[in-house]
């Protein structure tokens, strides 16, 4: 009750009140881009890369380091049904174990909600018994949407056997946050580098939000201490 009397008699008190609200909100605004941007560091990236000497010797180092959640040599295949065209990403059944947690389904495609949506458009099922030709020929499969893959852009992959991607020229290498050094670090030629640039920028911007929204707290407190001044001098 006597808040509720100081507010109507002094418009310093209505400030301060304002002001602490709203150093509160900022405060849990910083804290949630604070919990975004740990999230940041905390989800995996893929590197698509090339080595110049070949993969021999790198792929025992990456067997050994605890930032690597899998790896795959990688080959691309086309998969065309009627006027409807898939690109697929053959991996090992390792990587998308490992990385994805998709059990071994021979001949299944699985793709991200994109992917799928766009073969298949909005109303298909979670999954699609189809014929169609894989790199010109006939292929009998099964596309599964998953939500295990990530949703940035279209990708849908197949598990193949060693022998397919024995003479593949790229690696795919999934690690458990954004690490463009350690790659180069290896000898590795990163060629999607877009996905380093927009992890740089959207972990710069997420810590930008905190503090933005730290300064704006502090401000706050600093002026709700100011207008306390002066109602104590009334």
């Amino acid at each position: 009750m006597k808040l509720i009397r100081l507010w109507r008699q002094y418009d310093s008190v209505k400030a301060v009140v304002m002001l602490l609200a709203l150093a509160v909100y900022m405060l849990g605004y910083s804290i949630r881009a604070a919990i975004a941007y740990a999230v940041i560091l905390r989800t995996p990236t893929a590197y698509i890369c090339t080595a110049p000497n070949g993969f021999a010797t790198i792929l025992p180092q990456l067997a050994q380091m605890e930032c690597v959640k899998g790896y795959s040599l990688q080959k691309t295949a086309t998969f065309i049904h009627e006027d409807h065209t898939l690109p697929v990403t053959l991996l090992s059944a390792a990587y998308l174990s490992d990385c994805y947690g998709i059990a071994d389904n021979p001949r299944a495609i699985y793709a991200n909600r994109t992917a799928f949506s766009a073969f298949f458009g909005e109303t298909a099922q979670q999954s699609e018994q189809i014929r169609g030709t894989l790199d010109g020929k006939p292929f009998y499969t099964e596309i599964i949407q998953t939500d295990a893959m990530p949703d940035t852009q279209t990708f849908s992959a197949m598990a193949v056997g060693a022998a397919e991607l024995h003479d593949a020229s790229e690696l795919r290498i999934c690690l458990t946050e954004p690490d463009a050094v350690a790659m180069e670090q290896l000898g590795l030629r990163i060629v999607n580098p877009e996905i380093q640039l927009a992890a740089d920028y959207e972990q710069r911007l997420v810590l930008l939000r905190v503090r933005f929204g730290m300064l704006a707290a502090i401000l706050s407190c600093i002026a709700a201490a100011a207008f306390f001044r002066i109602y104590r001098l009334h």
